[in-house]
């Protein structure tokens, strides 16, 4: 397969899973297999018989699985390259009698099954030669046709693999995919039984099948997330310093999923804290797919009421959107600190020195009072 068909393909299943970011694309092959099955028909003594060797299995093929440490994987879609190639061939027999002319036919269809991913092909026939068996007293007798060799048939296809089933293909191992004939018949015939009964013919019906196929793996890189939007940061430090009581004190902050055209959108999913958490204050909240090159702004608040230093811990708990395979997904964790120190409020040298002239003056007016 090309590659220009390879991106195309990638592109087509991208397309059905509505995400608007660019993609990334991988392969895990191609694998080349190579199978056969076959029905046999025996009409011994009469006109025609018929068998059948239906969902015989040709080959089975393991895909490579995707590696979840290159990214999110998106989409999945199995691209076969094969022919089918049918050969029949026969024989007739029969004793002393009238002659007799032995042949045979046979058809298949055929099945890609891969999980959440399924496609029957049409149905091919062949219909096989023939050969005479010469009348008289000829004793015990047989001829033979084939083998007959019929020109290949295509069986090409890519095929989505099922949203639902994406997690299959997440590993380090394989994903077993299956070729199969659901439809494998033959019939074998003779054109009269008149004379003794030892007559009849046999045919033999065989579907080669040979190709190679693999997935094709659309992904988008894991989500990276960081409290600076230039470079990757996991913790942050907010330190309000000396804070008078009473007074407002607040710091801000964003959460960013770093820029790339191929990224995955970043989800915040829970936060947990420690510390002095009764002192701080925060419009910090979980949200859902922070789109590439995107940030949420923040505030973190002092509260001011109550004398003291205090320090308080948040772990941020985040993963990459919820899109694509599950298994794929990572989960990430930021840290931020929030420090800082309540005073009292100084009072002013007037303020004691007004109230020390209050006192006396009380004492003043206390003792003219007592004269």
């Amino acid at each position: 397969m090309t590659h220009n068909t390879q991106l195309a393909a990638i592109a087509a299943l991208l397309g059905a899973s509505n995400l608007s970011q660019a993609a990334l694309s991988t392969s895990s092959g191609p694998f080349n297999f190579s199978g056969s099955a076959q029905a046999i028909a025996t009409a011994n003594n009469v006109l025609t018989a018929s068998n059948s060797n239906n969902e015989a299995n040709v080959a089975n093929v393991g895909l490579g699985q995707f590696d979840a440490s290159t990214g999110v994987l998106v989409s999945a879609g199995l691209q076969l390259t094969s022919n089918r190639l049918q050969v029949i061939d026969g024989y007739g027999y029969k004793n002393n009698g009238a002659g007799k002319i032995a042949s045979g036919s046979g058809s298949s269809s055929a099945a890609l099954n891969a999980s959440g991913a399924s496609v029957t092909f049409s149905t091919i026939a062949q219909t096989g030669g023939s050969c005479n068996l010469a009348s008289g007293p000829t004793g015990n007798i047989s001829c033979s046709w084939g083998p007959n060799t019929a020109a290949g048939e295509a069986t090409n296809t890519t095929a989505s693999v099922d949203t639902a089933n994406l997690n299959d293909y997440v590993g380090n191992g394989t994903t077993a995919a299956a070729l199969s004939l659901p439809a494998l018949s033959v019939t074998s015939t003779i054109t009269n039984l008149a004379g003794p009964n030892n007559k009849g013919s046999q045919t033999t019906y065989t579907v080669e099948w040979s190709g190679e196929l693999q997935t094709n793996y659309g992904y988008l890189l894991h989500a990276l997330a960081s409290f600076d939007g230039n470079s990757a940061a996991n913790s942050l430090t907010l330190d309000f310093g000396n804070v008078s009581q009473n007074s407002i004190a607040s710091l801000g902050f964003g959460l960013f999923n770093l820029a790339d055209a191929n990224r995955i959108g970043l989800d915040l999913d829970t936060i947990s804290a420690n510390g002095d958490t009764s002192a701080f204050s925060s419009d910090l909240t979980p949200f859902a797919n922070l789109a590439q090159g995107e940030s949420q702004a923040f505030i973190a608040n002092l509260l001011t009421a109550n004398v003291g230093a205090y320090s308080a811990q948040y772990l941020l708990n985040l993963s990459d959107a919820d899109f694509g395979a599950s298994g794929s997904r990572k989960n990430y964790q930021l840290t931020l600190n929030l420090v800082g120190n309540v005073t009292a409020v100084p009072v002013p040298g007037a303020v004691w020195l007004f109230g020390s002239a209050m006192a006396g003056l009380v004492g003043i007016t206390k003792r003219k009072q007592s004269l």
